[in-house]
């Protein structure tokens, strides 16, 4: 735990005022320090009152709070959150992340903004990122697999963040093939996988993820309001703690990361087939300029859809996208 963990500890176990000298006293830092300390924790989100006499005093927490985050996830994560990197606003996290994995940053580094200017989307598509609202993360991972399997990847973490909502949330969660997170027949967040690679293996990929947490109905454009939701809106709540769902997500991340690395994919794909909107439904698929109607039977062990067209027969589906008909 560094210093600004220590700090916020010490100021939420006081209902009153906590001097700075008893802040560097146990801390065994000068005063100074806490000062700097706390002017660093102000600049990003907490409100901390101070008074010259009386010492500081914490008025409220960011919901977003690096933190929280580490505290939460503290002893229960084993490869993914070792290292946090916040910003306030980035272009892309995925852009950023995949930048920093070339330097050979460590597996499991995670990157987090409060908002994005360039977020991005499958197929080149933007990803609405205001302020305040969501959960913008990217997660550097370099598994020792062959580029065919970075479908994987996708169907993982679409796995770990289902679940993870559904930890912290009342809502019922499913997976709409390949990479939609959804509740009550909208979209609530997504997953976008890049990865570097050659031939025979991957360098580095990274997980992109981004889900709707606080956003209020008219927060959302008009052209997708009835297929976008955020969990705020179906949980008819004030606002949700952005720190709870990204801490989830992250313990959920790396126990399913674990899974995945033990070679236990039939273990994710059942847990995918469990939590799929898709399988059984039937679905109208986009790959580019081609439209595919029929059932959606299963994926493979590849994760690819398989569909059963009208004439009997069956068309793998590698990338697409999915508009369920009934």
């Amino acid at each position: 735990m560094n210093n600004n963990e220590e700090i916020i500890k010490l100021l939420k176990k006081k209902e009153d005022f906590i001097s700075g000298a008893e802040i560097a006293n146990t801390l065994k830092i000068t005063r100074t320090a806490v000062w700097k300390r706390i002017n660093f924790l102000r600049n990003t989100g907490y409100i901390i009152d101070a008074s010259t006499r009386k010492g500081y005093k914490l008025l409220k927490s960011p919901d977003l709070s690096i933190e929280e985050i580490k505290s939460a996830i503290l002893g229960q994560s084993n490869i993914i959150g070792k290292d946090i990197i916040f910003f306030d606003t980035i272009e892309s996290t995925n852009t950023y992340a995949m930048k920093l994995a070339d330097t050979g940053c460590p597996e499991g580094t995670v990157i987090i903004a409060d908002a994005q200017t360039g977020g991005k989307g499958r197929l080149g598509r933007k990803w609405l990122s205001p302020h305040g609202k969501n959960l913008y993360m990217s997660v550097v991972l370099k598994p020792a697999i062959p580029p065919k399997d970075a479908s994987l990847l996708t169907l993982m973490s679409a796995v770990a963040c289902a679940s993870a909502i559904k930890q912290v949330s009342s809502l019922h969660v499913s997976i709409k093939w390949p990479n939609d997170i959804m509740t009550c027949n909208k979209k609530l967040g997504g997953i976008l996988t890049e990865i570097k690679a050659d031939m025979d293996r991957i360098f580095h990929a990274v997980i992109g993820i981004g889900i709707n947490i606080n956003l209020d109905i008219n927060d959302i454009p008009d052209e997708i309001r009835t297929t976008a939701t955020s969990i705020k809106i179906e949980q008819d709540i004030a606002a949700f703690s952005r720190s709870i769902v990204t801490a989830e997500i992250i313990k959920e991340l790396d126990r399913w990361y674990s899974i995945f690395l033990q070679n236990r994919r039939k273990a994710i794909i059942k847990e995918w087939l469990k939590l799929s909107s898709t399988i059984g439904r039937v679905v109208k698929v986009t790959v580019g300029a081609n439209t595919f109607t029929g059932i959606a039977e299963t994926i493979d062990e590849e994760g690819m859809l398989i569909l059963r067209l009208s004439d009997n027969t069956t068309k793998k589906i590698s990338a697409g996208d999915v508009t369920i008909l009934r």
